[in-house]
């Protein structure tokens, strides 16, 4: 039977729709104020070694409400603990609009973390429930796309900003705008999203119960992971490694020895912003098809050449050139990348198991950050690219030789 153009974009209309909508009003204040984050910290007061830090304290702080948040999301159900802590987490921006000084930076990060935490599996979750097998990668694609979409003029917008006002200024006002933008989007995600998990079990009451039911309930997912999936996750750690240990510092780089001016970074920003517009749609739609091997290895083998490019760059076109090649890698491959973690994963350990995965990579990304403030700070600006780039390679030989298409894709 032939396929029917209009029902291969049905999942647009029910959770996904609207997780779509929400998290591009939210991507547009969002992409006001990343692409700055290590120059404001640093405007506050912070060292390069405190960006790398706040990341790692951020971290720490995410594990315990991470776990409890993967069984509280396969326990209690999706929805509810989705729009309760979008709420908590827009508040959460006004602590960065008003910090007086990089210290209060670090409130909000731990602060962040803790609503993270106990939100990202249900935010995951509910995402994934509301796919099929056959479309994962292209419906994990429509979301990072649009939300793309909705913020791609905001980060050259709050470049010139920062060229005419100063970075305080014009980052105080970005993040209270994220406050608002937020607010909204949880109003929508409280009003619209439609609960995934039918049959969530009761919690216990006692607490010591309730922890030992938690780490039992873990143990057992550990044990149902394939192999296959230990392997992929291991690779992907290495990858995520080698990204933390250079990516925070792109922005300072590109200012301190390039000599970019904040609109320049924020028009490089829009530009690569664009790129994955054009190509992650049709991309993960022929990984869902095709599979996801085909997708993923040329990804891993080109991000090390763009890291390199970036640390050998000598003005805009060449630090443009760079930031497109990785993003063409990125789309490319994280639509599959993504869509294989959930390939692998049964549904009724899919909180779980998603909880696992950001505790791992919150740890992993928070010791790179520190490992590249240091090395950035205190020895050589350009060496983290240099060993971002290695890792990179690392990982991508290691893909190719162990990492294989799985044999059915989990629901």
């Amino acid at each position: 039977m032939a396929e029917n153009p209009a029902g291969r974009w049905d999942f647009l209309k029910g959770n996904i729709g609207v997780m779509i909508l929400s998290s591009g009003l939210w991507d547009i204040a969002f992409a006001m104020t990343w692409p700055f984050y290590a120059l404001y910290v640093l405007e506050l007061g912070g060292s390069y070694m405190d960006i790398g830090l706040i990341s790692a304290l951020g971290a720490v702080a995410k594990i315990a409400p991470t776990l409890f948040g993967g069984y509280l999301t396969d326990a209690l159900g999706r929805k509810r603990i989705l729009y309760t802590l979008s709420f908590l987490l827009a508040v959460n921006e006004l602590i960065y609009a008003y910090a007086p000084d990089y210290r209060y930076i670090y409130v909000g990060a731990v602060v962040g973390s803790l609503l993270h935490g106990f939100r990202e599996p249900a935010f995951q979750s509910i995402i994934f429930d509301s796919t099929k097998p056959e479309s994962r990668a292209l419906s994990v694609a429509t979301l990072q796309v649009t939300s793309s979409l909705f913020g791609l003029l905001s980060p050259y917008a709050v470049g010139l900003l920062i060229d005419d006002r100063g970075i305080l200024p014009a980052m105080r006002f970005a993040y209270v705008f994220t406050f608002a933008m937020a607010t909204v989007a949880s109003l929508m995600r409280y009003r619209f999203i439609e609960e995934t998990l039918e049959n969530g079990r009761s919690v216990e009451k006692d607490p010591r119960a309730a922890v030992r039911e938690i780490l039992s309930d873990f143990v057992a997912t550990f044990r149902e992971l394939p192999v296959q999936l230990w392997t992929f996750l291991l690779i992907d750690f290495v990858i995520t490694f080698a990204w933390a240990v250079g990516e925070p510092y792109f922005v300072t780089y590109a200012k301190e020895v390039v000599g970019l001016s904040a609109a320049q970074w924020g028009l490089a920003t829009m530009l690569t912003m664009a790129l994955p517009i054009v190509l992650k749609l049709p991309l993960a739609r022929a990984s869902d098809r095709h599979g996801r091997i085909m997708f993923i290895l040329p990804c891993m083998f080109l991000w090390p050449i763009g890291f390199l490019l970036f640390a050998y760059s000598w003005g805009f076109q060449a630090i443009l050139a760079a930031r497109l090649l990785l993003t063409l890698a990125s789309s490319i491959g994280d639509p599959a990348w993504e869509a294989m973690f959930y390939d692998y994963s049964p549904k009724e350990y899919r909180g779980r198991f998603a909880a696992i995965a950001s505790v791992s990579w919150s740890l992993i990304w928070g010791a790179g950050n520190i490992v590249g403030g240091a090395i950035y700070g205190g020895h050589s600006k350009a060496l983290i690219f240099y060993i971002s780039a290695g890792l990179l390679l690392l990982g991508a030989l290691a893909a190719f030789l162990k990492v294989k298409e799985p044999e059915r894709r989990a629901d």
